[in-house]
């Protein structure tokens, strides 16, 4: 019995879904919207900028240049040829991290305090 319960609710969850995806919120996406103007608006909206044909909503979802640019020049841009080596271990010392092989201190120093969890020095 709770199966079919659950294959009703099923169905009606994806007619509800279908039906609203169905629906059109912009006229403007439809072929019928460009039948009822005349000629003169079709040209004004074909040397439109694209930003005022896609709509306020939709226009934060497009991939810029700027964003490009941002997340283009974070860090890095190349690969090193010392990584691209093959069979060669990036830092062979134990504990010290890829980035720090030739420094004198840890890369990553366990600061935190001696604590029951941690079961560190206690027996």
């Amino acid at each position: 019995m709770g199966f079919k319960l659950y294959l009703i609710a099923l169905m009606v969850v994806l007619a509800m879904v279908a039906r609203s995806s169905a629906k059109v919120h912009d006229a403007s996406w439809t072929l019928s919207h460009f039948g009822n103007h005349d000629d003169e608006s079709l040209l004004d909206s074909a040397n439109s900028k694209v930003g005022e044909l896609i709509g306020e909503e939709n226009e934060m979802m497009m991939e810029t240049e700027s964003t490009r640019r941002t997340l283009r020049g974070r860090g890095r841009r190349y690969v090193g040829y010392g990584a691209l080596r093959r069979n060669a271990v990036p830092c062979g010392r134990r504990g010290r991290s890829y980035y720090n092989c030739q420094g004198r201190q840890r890369a990553n120093p366990y600061k935190r305090g001696c604590r029951y969890i941690t079961r560190c020095a206690r027996r």
